[in-house]
């Protein structure tokens, strides 16, 4: 076995035991882009599934934004390959986006999001899956400190509406180059369907700036990502609004 897959294996398994995302025979719905971050995490929970035999029930759900040169069939036959049926849902992003006219990043994710939820509750299913690796909580954690005045990133697991939903993140530990060295070692070939307003978006200049940087020290995507983990609240300022609020309460 290569040491990329038995890493990426290793770490899959150390973030499913130490937040117990999933137990035995659950029921969890897999995002499914097709992209290689997503493929990634359908394999790997097919084959720690088998594995350690957890007997869980895996849907992958694909939501077709409805783009005109979209192809869900290319991630059926991924999920097939990999041996899970893939649920179609689709959406018709692009005619809303005529009324609102901007936002589009925010608004389809938003859609896509909520599709996604409503597939799992008329499953049955409380955990949905989604592949946010390393690189995404990084990114995530800059993109709200520098455009939303707000320290926060996403987490391992998330309860959303009182519980009716589990947000899982398997592929929390392990970053952009094991999941594409894992994809090569797998023979598995990551689906491309463009979206229209890729090339633009805060996000990608955020991601191609890292990019740069870890080209020159390897230990920043790392670092970055541990130093979230690592705040010294000792060292950082109070929350002043929070402070005057406890105040106002004890005059």
């Amino acid at each position: 076995m290569a040491r990329a897959t038995k890493k990426t294996r290793h770490l899959f398994k150390l973030v499913l035991d130490r937040f117990r995302l999933v137990e035995k025979g659950e029921k969890v719905v897999i995002g499914v882009s097709g992209g290689a971050d997503s493929l990634c995490l359908l394999h790997l929970l097919v084959w720690h599934n088998r594995r350690f035999r957890k007997n869980w029930q895996l849907h992958a759900v694909h939501i077709d934004p409805g783009f005109e040169t979209w192809n869900a069939g290319r991630v059926e036959r991924a999920c097939a390959r990999i041996g899970v049926p893939c649920l179609v849902k689709r959406i018709n992003v692009p005619a809303r986006l005529k009324q609102i006219g901007k936002d589009h990043c925010f608004f389809c994710a938003r859609e896509r999001r909520k599709t996604l939820f409503k597939t799992a509750a008329a499953l049955g299913a409380r955990k949905v899956a989604l592949a946010h690796h390393m690189e995404d909580v990084n990114e995530t954690y800059l993109m709200n400190l520098l455009f939303a005045s707000s320290g926060s990133t996403f987490v391992p697991c998330q309860e959303l509406f009182k519980g009716e939903i589990v947000l899982i993140r398997p592929l929390y530990y392990i970053d952009k180059t094991l999941i594409t060295s894992y994809l090569k070692q797998a023979g598995i070939r990551p689906v491309r369907n463009r979206c229209p307003y890729e090339k633009s978006g805060t996000r990608l200049t955020l991601r191609r700036f890292l990019d740069r940087l870890c080209k020159k020290d390897s230990r920043i995507r790392t670092n970055l990502f541990w130093g979230i983990h690592n705040l010294k609240p000792q060292y950082l300022p109070r929350n002043h609004r929070q402070e005057s609020n406890r105040q106002a309460h004890q005059d």
